[in-house]
C-alpha cells in the first residue's frame, strides 16, 4: 500500500482566512496515512505539537525551541518533537494564522471546546478511531478503562476526534472569605444572596480592615467573579439548562444574575473601574493586599500567592464560602471537568504513528509526574504517603514551574492518591492552609444537593458551522448589553437589558440555535452524558483511586 500524503495546497485553501478568524471549511482525508510516510523502517519519528507561551520560561533556562524539559522528553521518548508556542490568550488567532499557511502543528493542545469544534466543522482535524487503534498502547487502554472519554470525543459523524484526560472531580472556582473581618463586625457568613449582600456591604463600609480609611470592597466583579454570581442563580457554564425534562435557553435567571451585580455596582461596593482589570490581577492585588472581604476565582496560584496574603494581612484568616441561595435555589460554581478533551490531531499530519507514540508516552503516570514535579532526588522525594514533596521550592520555581502545559494531556487520577487534595502536602503552613481551603471548597461545592446549574460546554454537541456562526457573532454584543446593565445606572435596567438582549438573539437567529438543542436532547436524552453521569464518575474515581 503506497502512504497517503495530504496536499499542502489543499489545506491551505480550506484554511482561508472568513469574517473574524474563522475558517472556511475544506477538504479532508478519513483514512489515516501509512506511517511509513513519516517513519522509514529503523528511523525515529518526528511530530510537531503547540505548546502555551505565556512567557513564563527563565531566560537561563531556555525556550520552547530547547530548555531542559524538551530536552529531556526527546532524550527519553519515543520520537523527535518540536514544539511550537501558541500565545495562550490569543491561540485562537494564532492557530488560525497557522492552518492558513499550511504551519499548524501535528498534535494541538486546546483547552476551549468551541475552538476546537470550529476545526471539526471546518474538517481541519483528522479522525481518530483507526490512529488509536493501530498504533496506541496507553491510551487506548485508558479508553477502555474509561468509555466517557470516548463518549465525549465522538462527534456527530460517529468518529472520534479528540485526546481526553480524566482528573478527580474537583471544585473550581471558589468563594474567599474573610472569617476576620466576619468576627470582627460580628457578622455570620451568608446563607442567601441578600445575606451576601448585607455582608459585602458591612465589608466596605464599617473599616474591617481597622486603618480608619474607606478603602475596602465587598467583592470583586472582575475575573471569574461575573460567571461565580450567575452560577449562585443558577445560570450556568452556557446558555441553556435542563428543565422538566426539556432543554431550554436560559434567559430569566442571567437578568437576576446581571440586576444583582448592578446592586452591588451601584451600592459602591466593588471596584468602579472593574472593567479595566481585564484578567483579574488587579482583584487579585487587591485580595492579596487586604482590600476585598470576598475574592470570587479560583485555587490559589501558588503558595506564594497565600505568603503574600499572609504577610500583608498577619491576622487575616480565610473561609470557603458557599454560594449563597437564591431564589431560584442554591447551586455550587463551576467545577474542574474530571473528563475533559485537551487535544486533535492536524488532518495533514503525515506520522500519527509518532503523533500517538509522544502521546502514550507523555500521560504514563511515570512521565507525567517527572513533567510536573521534575526528578526524584533532584526536584522532590517521596513524603509519608509516598506522594511527590519539594526539595528545595525555589529551585522548582525556576527549574519545574514553566512545565504545567507540557502536562496538559496527563490524566491526574492515574496518580492515585496522589492526584487528591487529601493528599496534598503539609510541610509549610502555606501548603497545610491551601489544602484545608482546597477540602473546604471540595465539600462546598462538589454536591449533588448543591450542583452546578449546568454542563460544560465540552459536554454539549458540536453545533453545525451556521448555528456556531450565530453564536459567535452574537456573543459579544449580548455580554455588552448585560454589562451595560450593571454600568448603566438607572438609565439601563437588567429587565431592559433582559428585553433587549433576547431581541438581539432572535434577530440573529438564536432561536434555530434553541431548536437544535432541544432536538438534540430529545433524541439523545438516554445516552448523552448528563450532570448525575459528571457526579457519579467523580464518586467511583475516588472510590478506585484515592487509596491507591
Amino acid at each position: 500500500m503506497k502512504a497517503k500524503r495530504w496536499n499542502k495546497a489543499c489545506v491551505t485553501s480550506t484554511a482561508a482566512v472568513l469574517g473574524a478568524g474563522m475558517l472556511v471549511a475544506g477538504c479532508s482525508g478519513s483514512s489515516v496515512p501509512d506511517d511509513q510516510a513519516g517513519q522509514q523502517e529503523g528511523k525515529r519519528g518526528s511530530l510537531t505539537v503547540s505548546i502555551y507561551d505565556r512567557n513564563n520560561i527563565p531566560p537561563e533556562e531556555g525556550n520552547w525551541d530547547k530548555n531542559r524539559w524538551s530536552d529531556w522528553i526527546n532524550k527519553n521518548g519515543p520520537v523527535q518533537v518540536k514544539y511550537v508556542p501558541v500565545p495562550r490568550w490569543e491561540s485562537f488567532q494564532k492557530f488560525n494564522a497557522l492552518f492558513a499557511s499550511a504551519a499548524a502543528p501535528d498534535l494541538i493542545l486546546e483547552y476551549d471546546t468551541g475552538y476546537r469544534n470550529q476545526w471539526y466543522a471546518q474538517k481541519l482535524l483528522m479522525p481518530l478511531d483507526e490512529v488509536i487503534d493501530k498504533y496506541s498502547t496507553t491510551y487506548k487502554e485508558l479508553m477502555k478503562q474509561f468509555p466517557q472519554l470516548k463518549k465525549l470525543a465522538t462527534k456527530d459523524d460517529g468518529k472520534i476526534y479528540e485526546i481526553g484526560r480524566i482528573s478527580p472531580l474537583t471544585a473550581g472556582h471558589r468563594v474567599y472569605i474573610r472569617e476576620d473581618w466576619l468576627q470582627k463586625l460580628n457578622l455570620q457568613a451568608p446563607k442567601t444572596t441578600e445575606e451576601f449582600f448585607n455582608v459585602a456591604r458591612q465589608f466596605a463600609e464599617q473599616d474591617p480592615d481597622g486603618n480608619g480609611k474607606k478603602d475596602t470592597f465587598g467583592l470583586n466583579l472582575s475575573g471569574n467573579a461575573p460567571a461565580i454570581i450567575q452560577h449562585m442563580f443558577g445560570f450556568g457554564e452556557v446558555q441553556w439548562r435542563f428543565e422538566n425534562d426539556k432543554f431550554v435557553h436560559e434567559w430569566d435567571r442571567l437578568a437576576a444574575a446581571v440586576a444583582f451585580q448592578k446592586k452591588l455596582f451601584d451600592a459602591g461596593l466593588v471596584d468602579k473601574d472593574f472593567l479595566t482589570d481585564k484578567n483579574g490581577e488587579k482583584a487579585k492585588q487587591d485580595f492579596l493586599s487586604g482590600r476585598l472581604g470576598m475574592y470570587l476565582f479560583q485555587d490559589f496560584q501558588s503558595e506564594k500567592d497565600y505568603d503574600t496574603f499572609k504577610k500583608n494581612n498577619p491576622n487575616g484568616k480565610l473561609a470557603i464560602l458557599p454560594l449563597p441561595k437564591s431564589e431560584f435555589g442554591q447551586f455550587s460554581p463551576g467545577g474542574g471537568s474530571p473528563i475533559q478533551m485537551v487535544g486533535v490531531l492536524n488532518v495533514a499530519a503525515k506520522d500519527p504513528k509518532s503523533v500517538m507514540q509522544y502521546i502514550d508516552f507523555m500521560i504514563k503516570p511515570e512521565n507525567a509526574l517527572t513533567i510536573q514535579y521534575g526528578l526524584e532526588g533532584t526536584h522532590w522525594s517521596k513524603d509519608e504517603n509516598g506522594c511527590p514533596q519539594p526539595i528545595d521550592a525555589e529551585k522548582n520555581k525556576k527549574e519545574v514551574a514553566y512545565t504545567a502545559d507540557l502536562g496538559m494531556m496527563a490524566s491526574r487520577l492515574l496518580y492515585g492518591k496522589c492526584g487528591f487534595d487529601s493528599y496534598r502536602p503539609q510541610k509549610t503552613e502555606a501548603q497545610k492552609e491551601l489544602r484545608e481551603l482546597a477540602l473546604q471548597a471540595n465539600a462546598a461545592y462538589v454536591s449533588r444537593e448543591r450542583p452546578i446549574p449546568t454542563l460544560k460546554p465540552e459536554y454539549l454537541p458540536v453545533l453545525p458551522q451556521e448555528l456556531a456562526i450565530i453564536v459567535k457573532n452574537s456573543d459579544q454584543q449580548l455580554k455588552d448589553i448585560w454589562i451595560k446593565a450593571v454600568v448603566g445606572g438607572s438609565g439601563y435596567t437588567a429587565e431592559q437589558a433582559y428585553k433587549d438582549a433576547k431581541e438581539l438573539w432572535e434577530k440573529a437567529g438564536g432561536t434555530r440555535v434553541d431548536d437544535f438543542y432541544a432536538k438534540w436532547y430529545a433524541e439523545n436524552k438516554p445516552k448523552a452524558f448528563m450532570l448525575e453521569d459528571l457526579y457519579k464518575f467523580g464518586e467511583d474515581a475516588e472510590k478506585l483511586y484515592s487509596n491507591k
